[in-house]
């Protein structure tokens, strides 16, 4: 029991749409349930009850695919994003939008000198239990320490000197920025605080063929958009560029 509770957590995406879809699916349906097939003076509202269950299975479908990606397909995800490097294992390394540390971790495991700089303002309502505590405890019962540094910081406005990092690696974070022109302003800080010949790697959803033109207009090389995989909420797509 308690080997499976120091086991790493890596939360919940969008948790408040996940909570929401699974209420909203359970309340559709047994008021569904509850509505007697009948007429009001001249109205038929006998398609009412059935529109409801079928409403009430929409949710559930969100939810439960929400939560498969939460508890399975981000690892593909990770893995699949982590493969578009060509790791060498002394890398300096920058995670955008770090979260409790799923790429910051899974790329710290690649390095043998190297060294991974984690960023994230840390927002609950875009991931569960999202937190500077969260994600060093990650750390710590992933075994890479050592290898690792955190920090509260925007990414719109980065400390780091220009040409840090010879790997920049972001997922689901830069759309949470709604603003297009702040989004923009995210994008050229990446391709500030990269290497030449450094590489990025974005995973994101619809929003991320706007973070490749950004990161173009950057001075970036930017390769072809490829899909990752498909969620409730919209295809998810990554690309790569370098310097």
């Amino acid at each position: 029991m308690r080997q499976k509770f120091l086991q790493p957590r890596y939360g919940i995406d969008a948790p408040g749409v996940v909570r929401g879809a699974l209420l909203s699916g359970i309340a559709a349906i047994l008021a569904g349930a509850l509505v007697p097939p009948f007429r009001i003076v001249n109205i038929d509202i006998r398609f009412v009850g059935p529109l409801l269950i079928a409403v009430g299975i929409a949710c559930l479908t969100l939810f439960t695919s929400m939560m498969a990606y939460a508890l399975f397909g981000k690892f593909r995800v990770r893995d699949r994003l982590l493969g578009a490097v060509s790791w060498r294992g002394d890398e300096q390394v920058l995670d955008v939008g770090t979260g409790r540390g799923l790429l910051l971790v899974g790329a710290a495991k690649r390095l043998t000198t190297g060294h991974v700089v984690g960023i994230d303002i840390w927002q609950t309502r875009d991931l569960s239990g999202n937190g500077l505590a969260a994600v060093t405890a990650n750390v710590a019962r992933e075994g890479v320490a050592d290898r690792v540094a955190l920090r509260t910081e925007d990414a719109r406005s980065m400390s780091f000197a220009d040409a840090s990092f010879d790997v920049v690696l972001s997922l689901l974070c830069l759309h949470n920025i709604e603003d297009v022109a702040e989004r923009e302003r995210a994008c050229g800080e990446i391709a500030r605080v990269l290497k030449p010949g450094g590489t990025v790697v974005l995973g994101d959803y619809a929003t991320l063929g706007k973070q490749a033109a950004a990161l173009r207009e950057a001075g970036l090389h930017v390769g072809e958009q490829r899909s990752l995989v498909r969620v409730a909420l919209g295809p998810m797509w990554m690309v790569t560029a370098n310097k």
